[in-house]
């Protein structure tokens, strides 16, 4: 596999993760570049981490994963959309901190679609190590970018940061869901 096709397949895998940073970005008020980073380093460790063990386990669990891989995601967004939507309602002031639960859930289920491509790396040989680093350099750069731009976002449409983002994650959550049922 060429660089320029491993790119392309990193920056597909990491769209799903660059919206949820984006997100993140419109929702927290208070920045440090410490915080961008550490949320970009997450998403990119997450989708780093996905392939590398799919890899090992693609021979053993592909056909079940594969099976289910969409209801996973799916549910995992939508139970965290319709929390922001909730949360979005209860109060006009839009929650700074940074919850780690929340955000590993949203790095797996932004990641699952990484597992499966390193289950096929393993039938076509692919180095996995250089593909995982690759994959998840991608996608901490542009989670990275991510943020900034929901930051920039968000300062425009404070009060609306926390409806958009659960809203977005839902659509996320039926996009994957309408996407497998194919």
């Amino acid at each position: 596999m060429s660089l320029f096709e491993l790119v392309f397949i990193s920056v597909s895998l990491a769209m799903d993760a660059f919206t949820v940073s984006m997100m993140y970005g419109m929702t927290i008020h208070y920045w440090t570049c410490f915080r961008r980073f550490f949320i970009a380093f997450y998403f990119g460790f997450f989708q780093a981490l996905m392939p590398f063990c799919g890899y090992y386990f693609g021979r053993i669990f592909s056909g079940y994963i594969r099976g289910i891989d969409h209801y996973i995601a799916f549910i995992f967004l939508m139970v965290i959309g319709i929390h922001m939507i909730r949360d979005a309602g209860e109060d006009e002031t839009l929650d700074n901190s940074l919850h780690l639960f929340d955000l590993t859930i949203l790095a797996f289920a932004t990641s699952i679609d990484a597992f499966a491509v390193g289950m096929t790396f393993a039938f076509f040989d692919v180095p996995v190590v250089r593909s995982s680093l690759i994959i998840g350099s991608v996608t901490s750069f542009l989670c990275f970018m991510a943020l900034k731009i929901g930051q920039y976002l968000g300062q425009r449409f404070q009060s609306k940061a926390m409806f958009i983002g659960g809203i977005t994650l839902m659509i996320m959550a039926l996009k994957i869901l309408i996407e497998h049922m194919n």
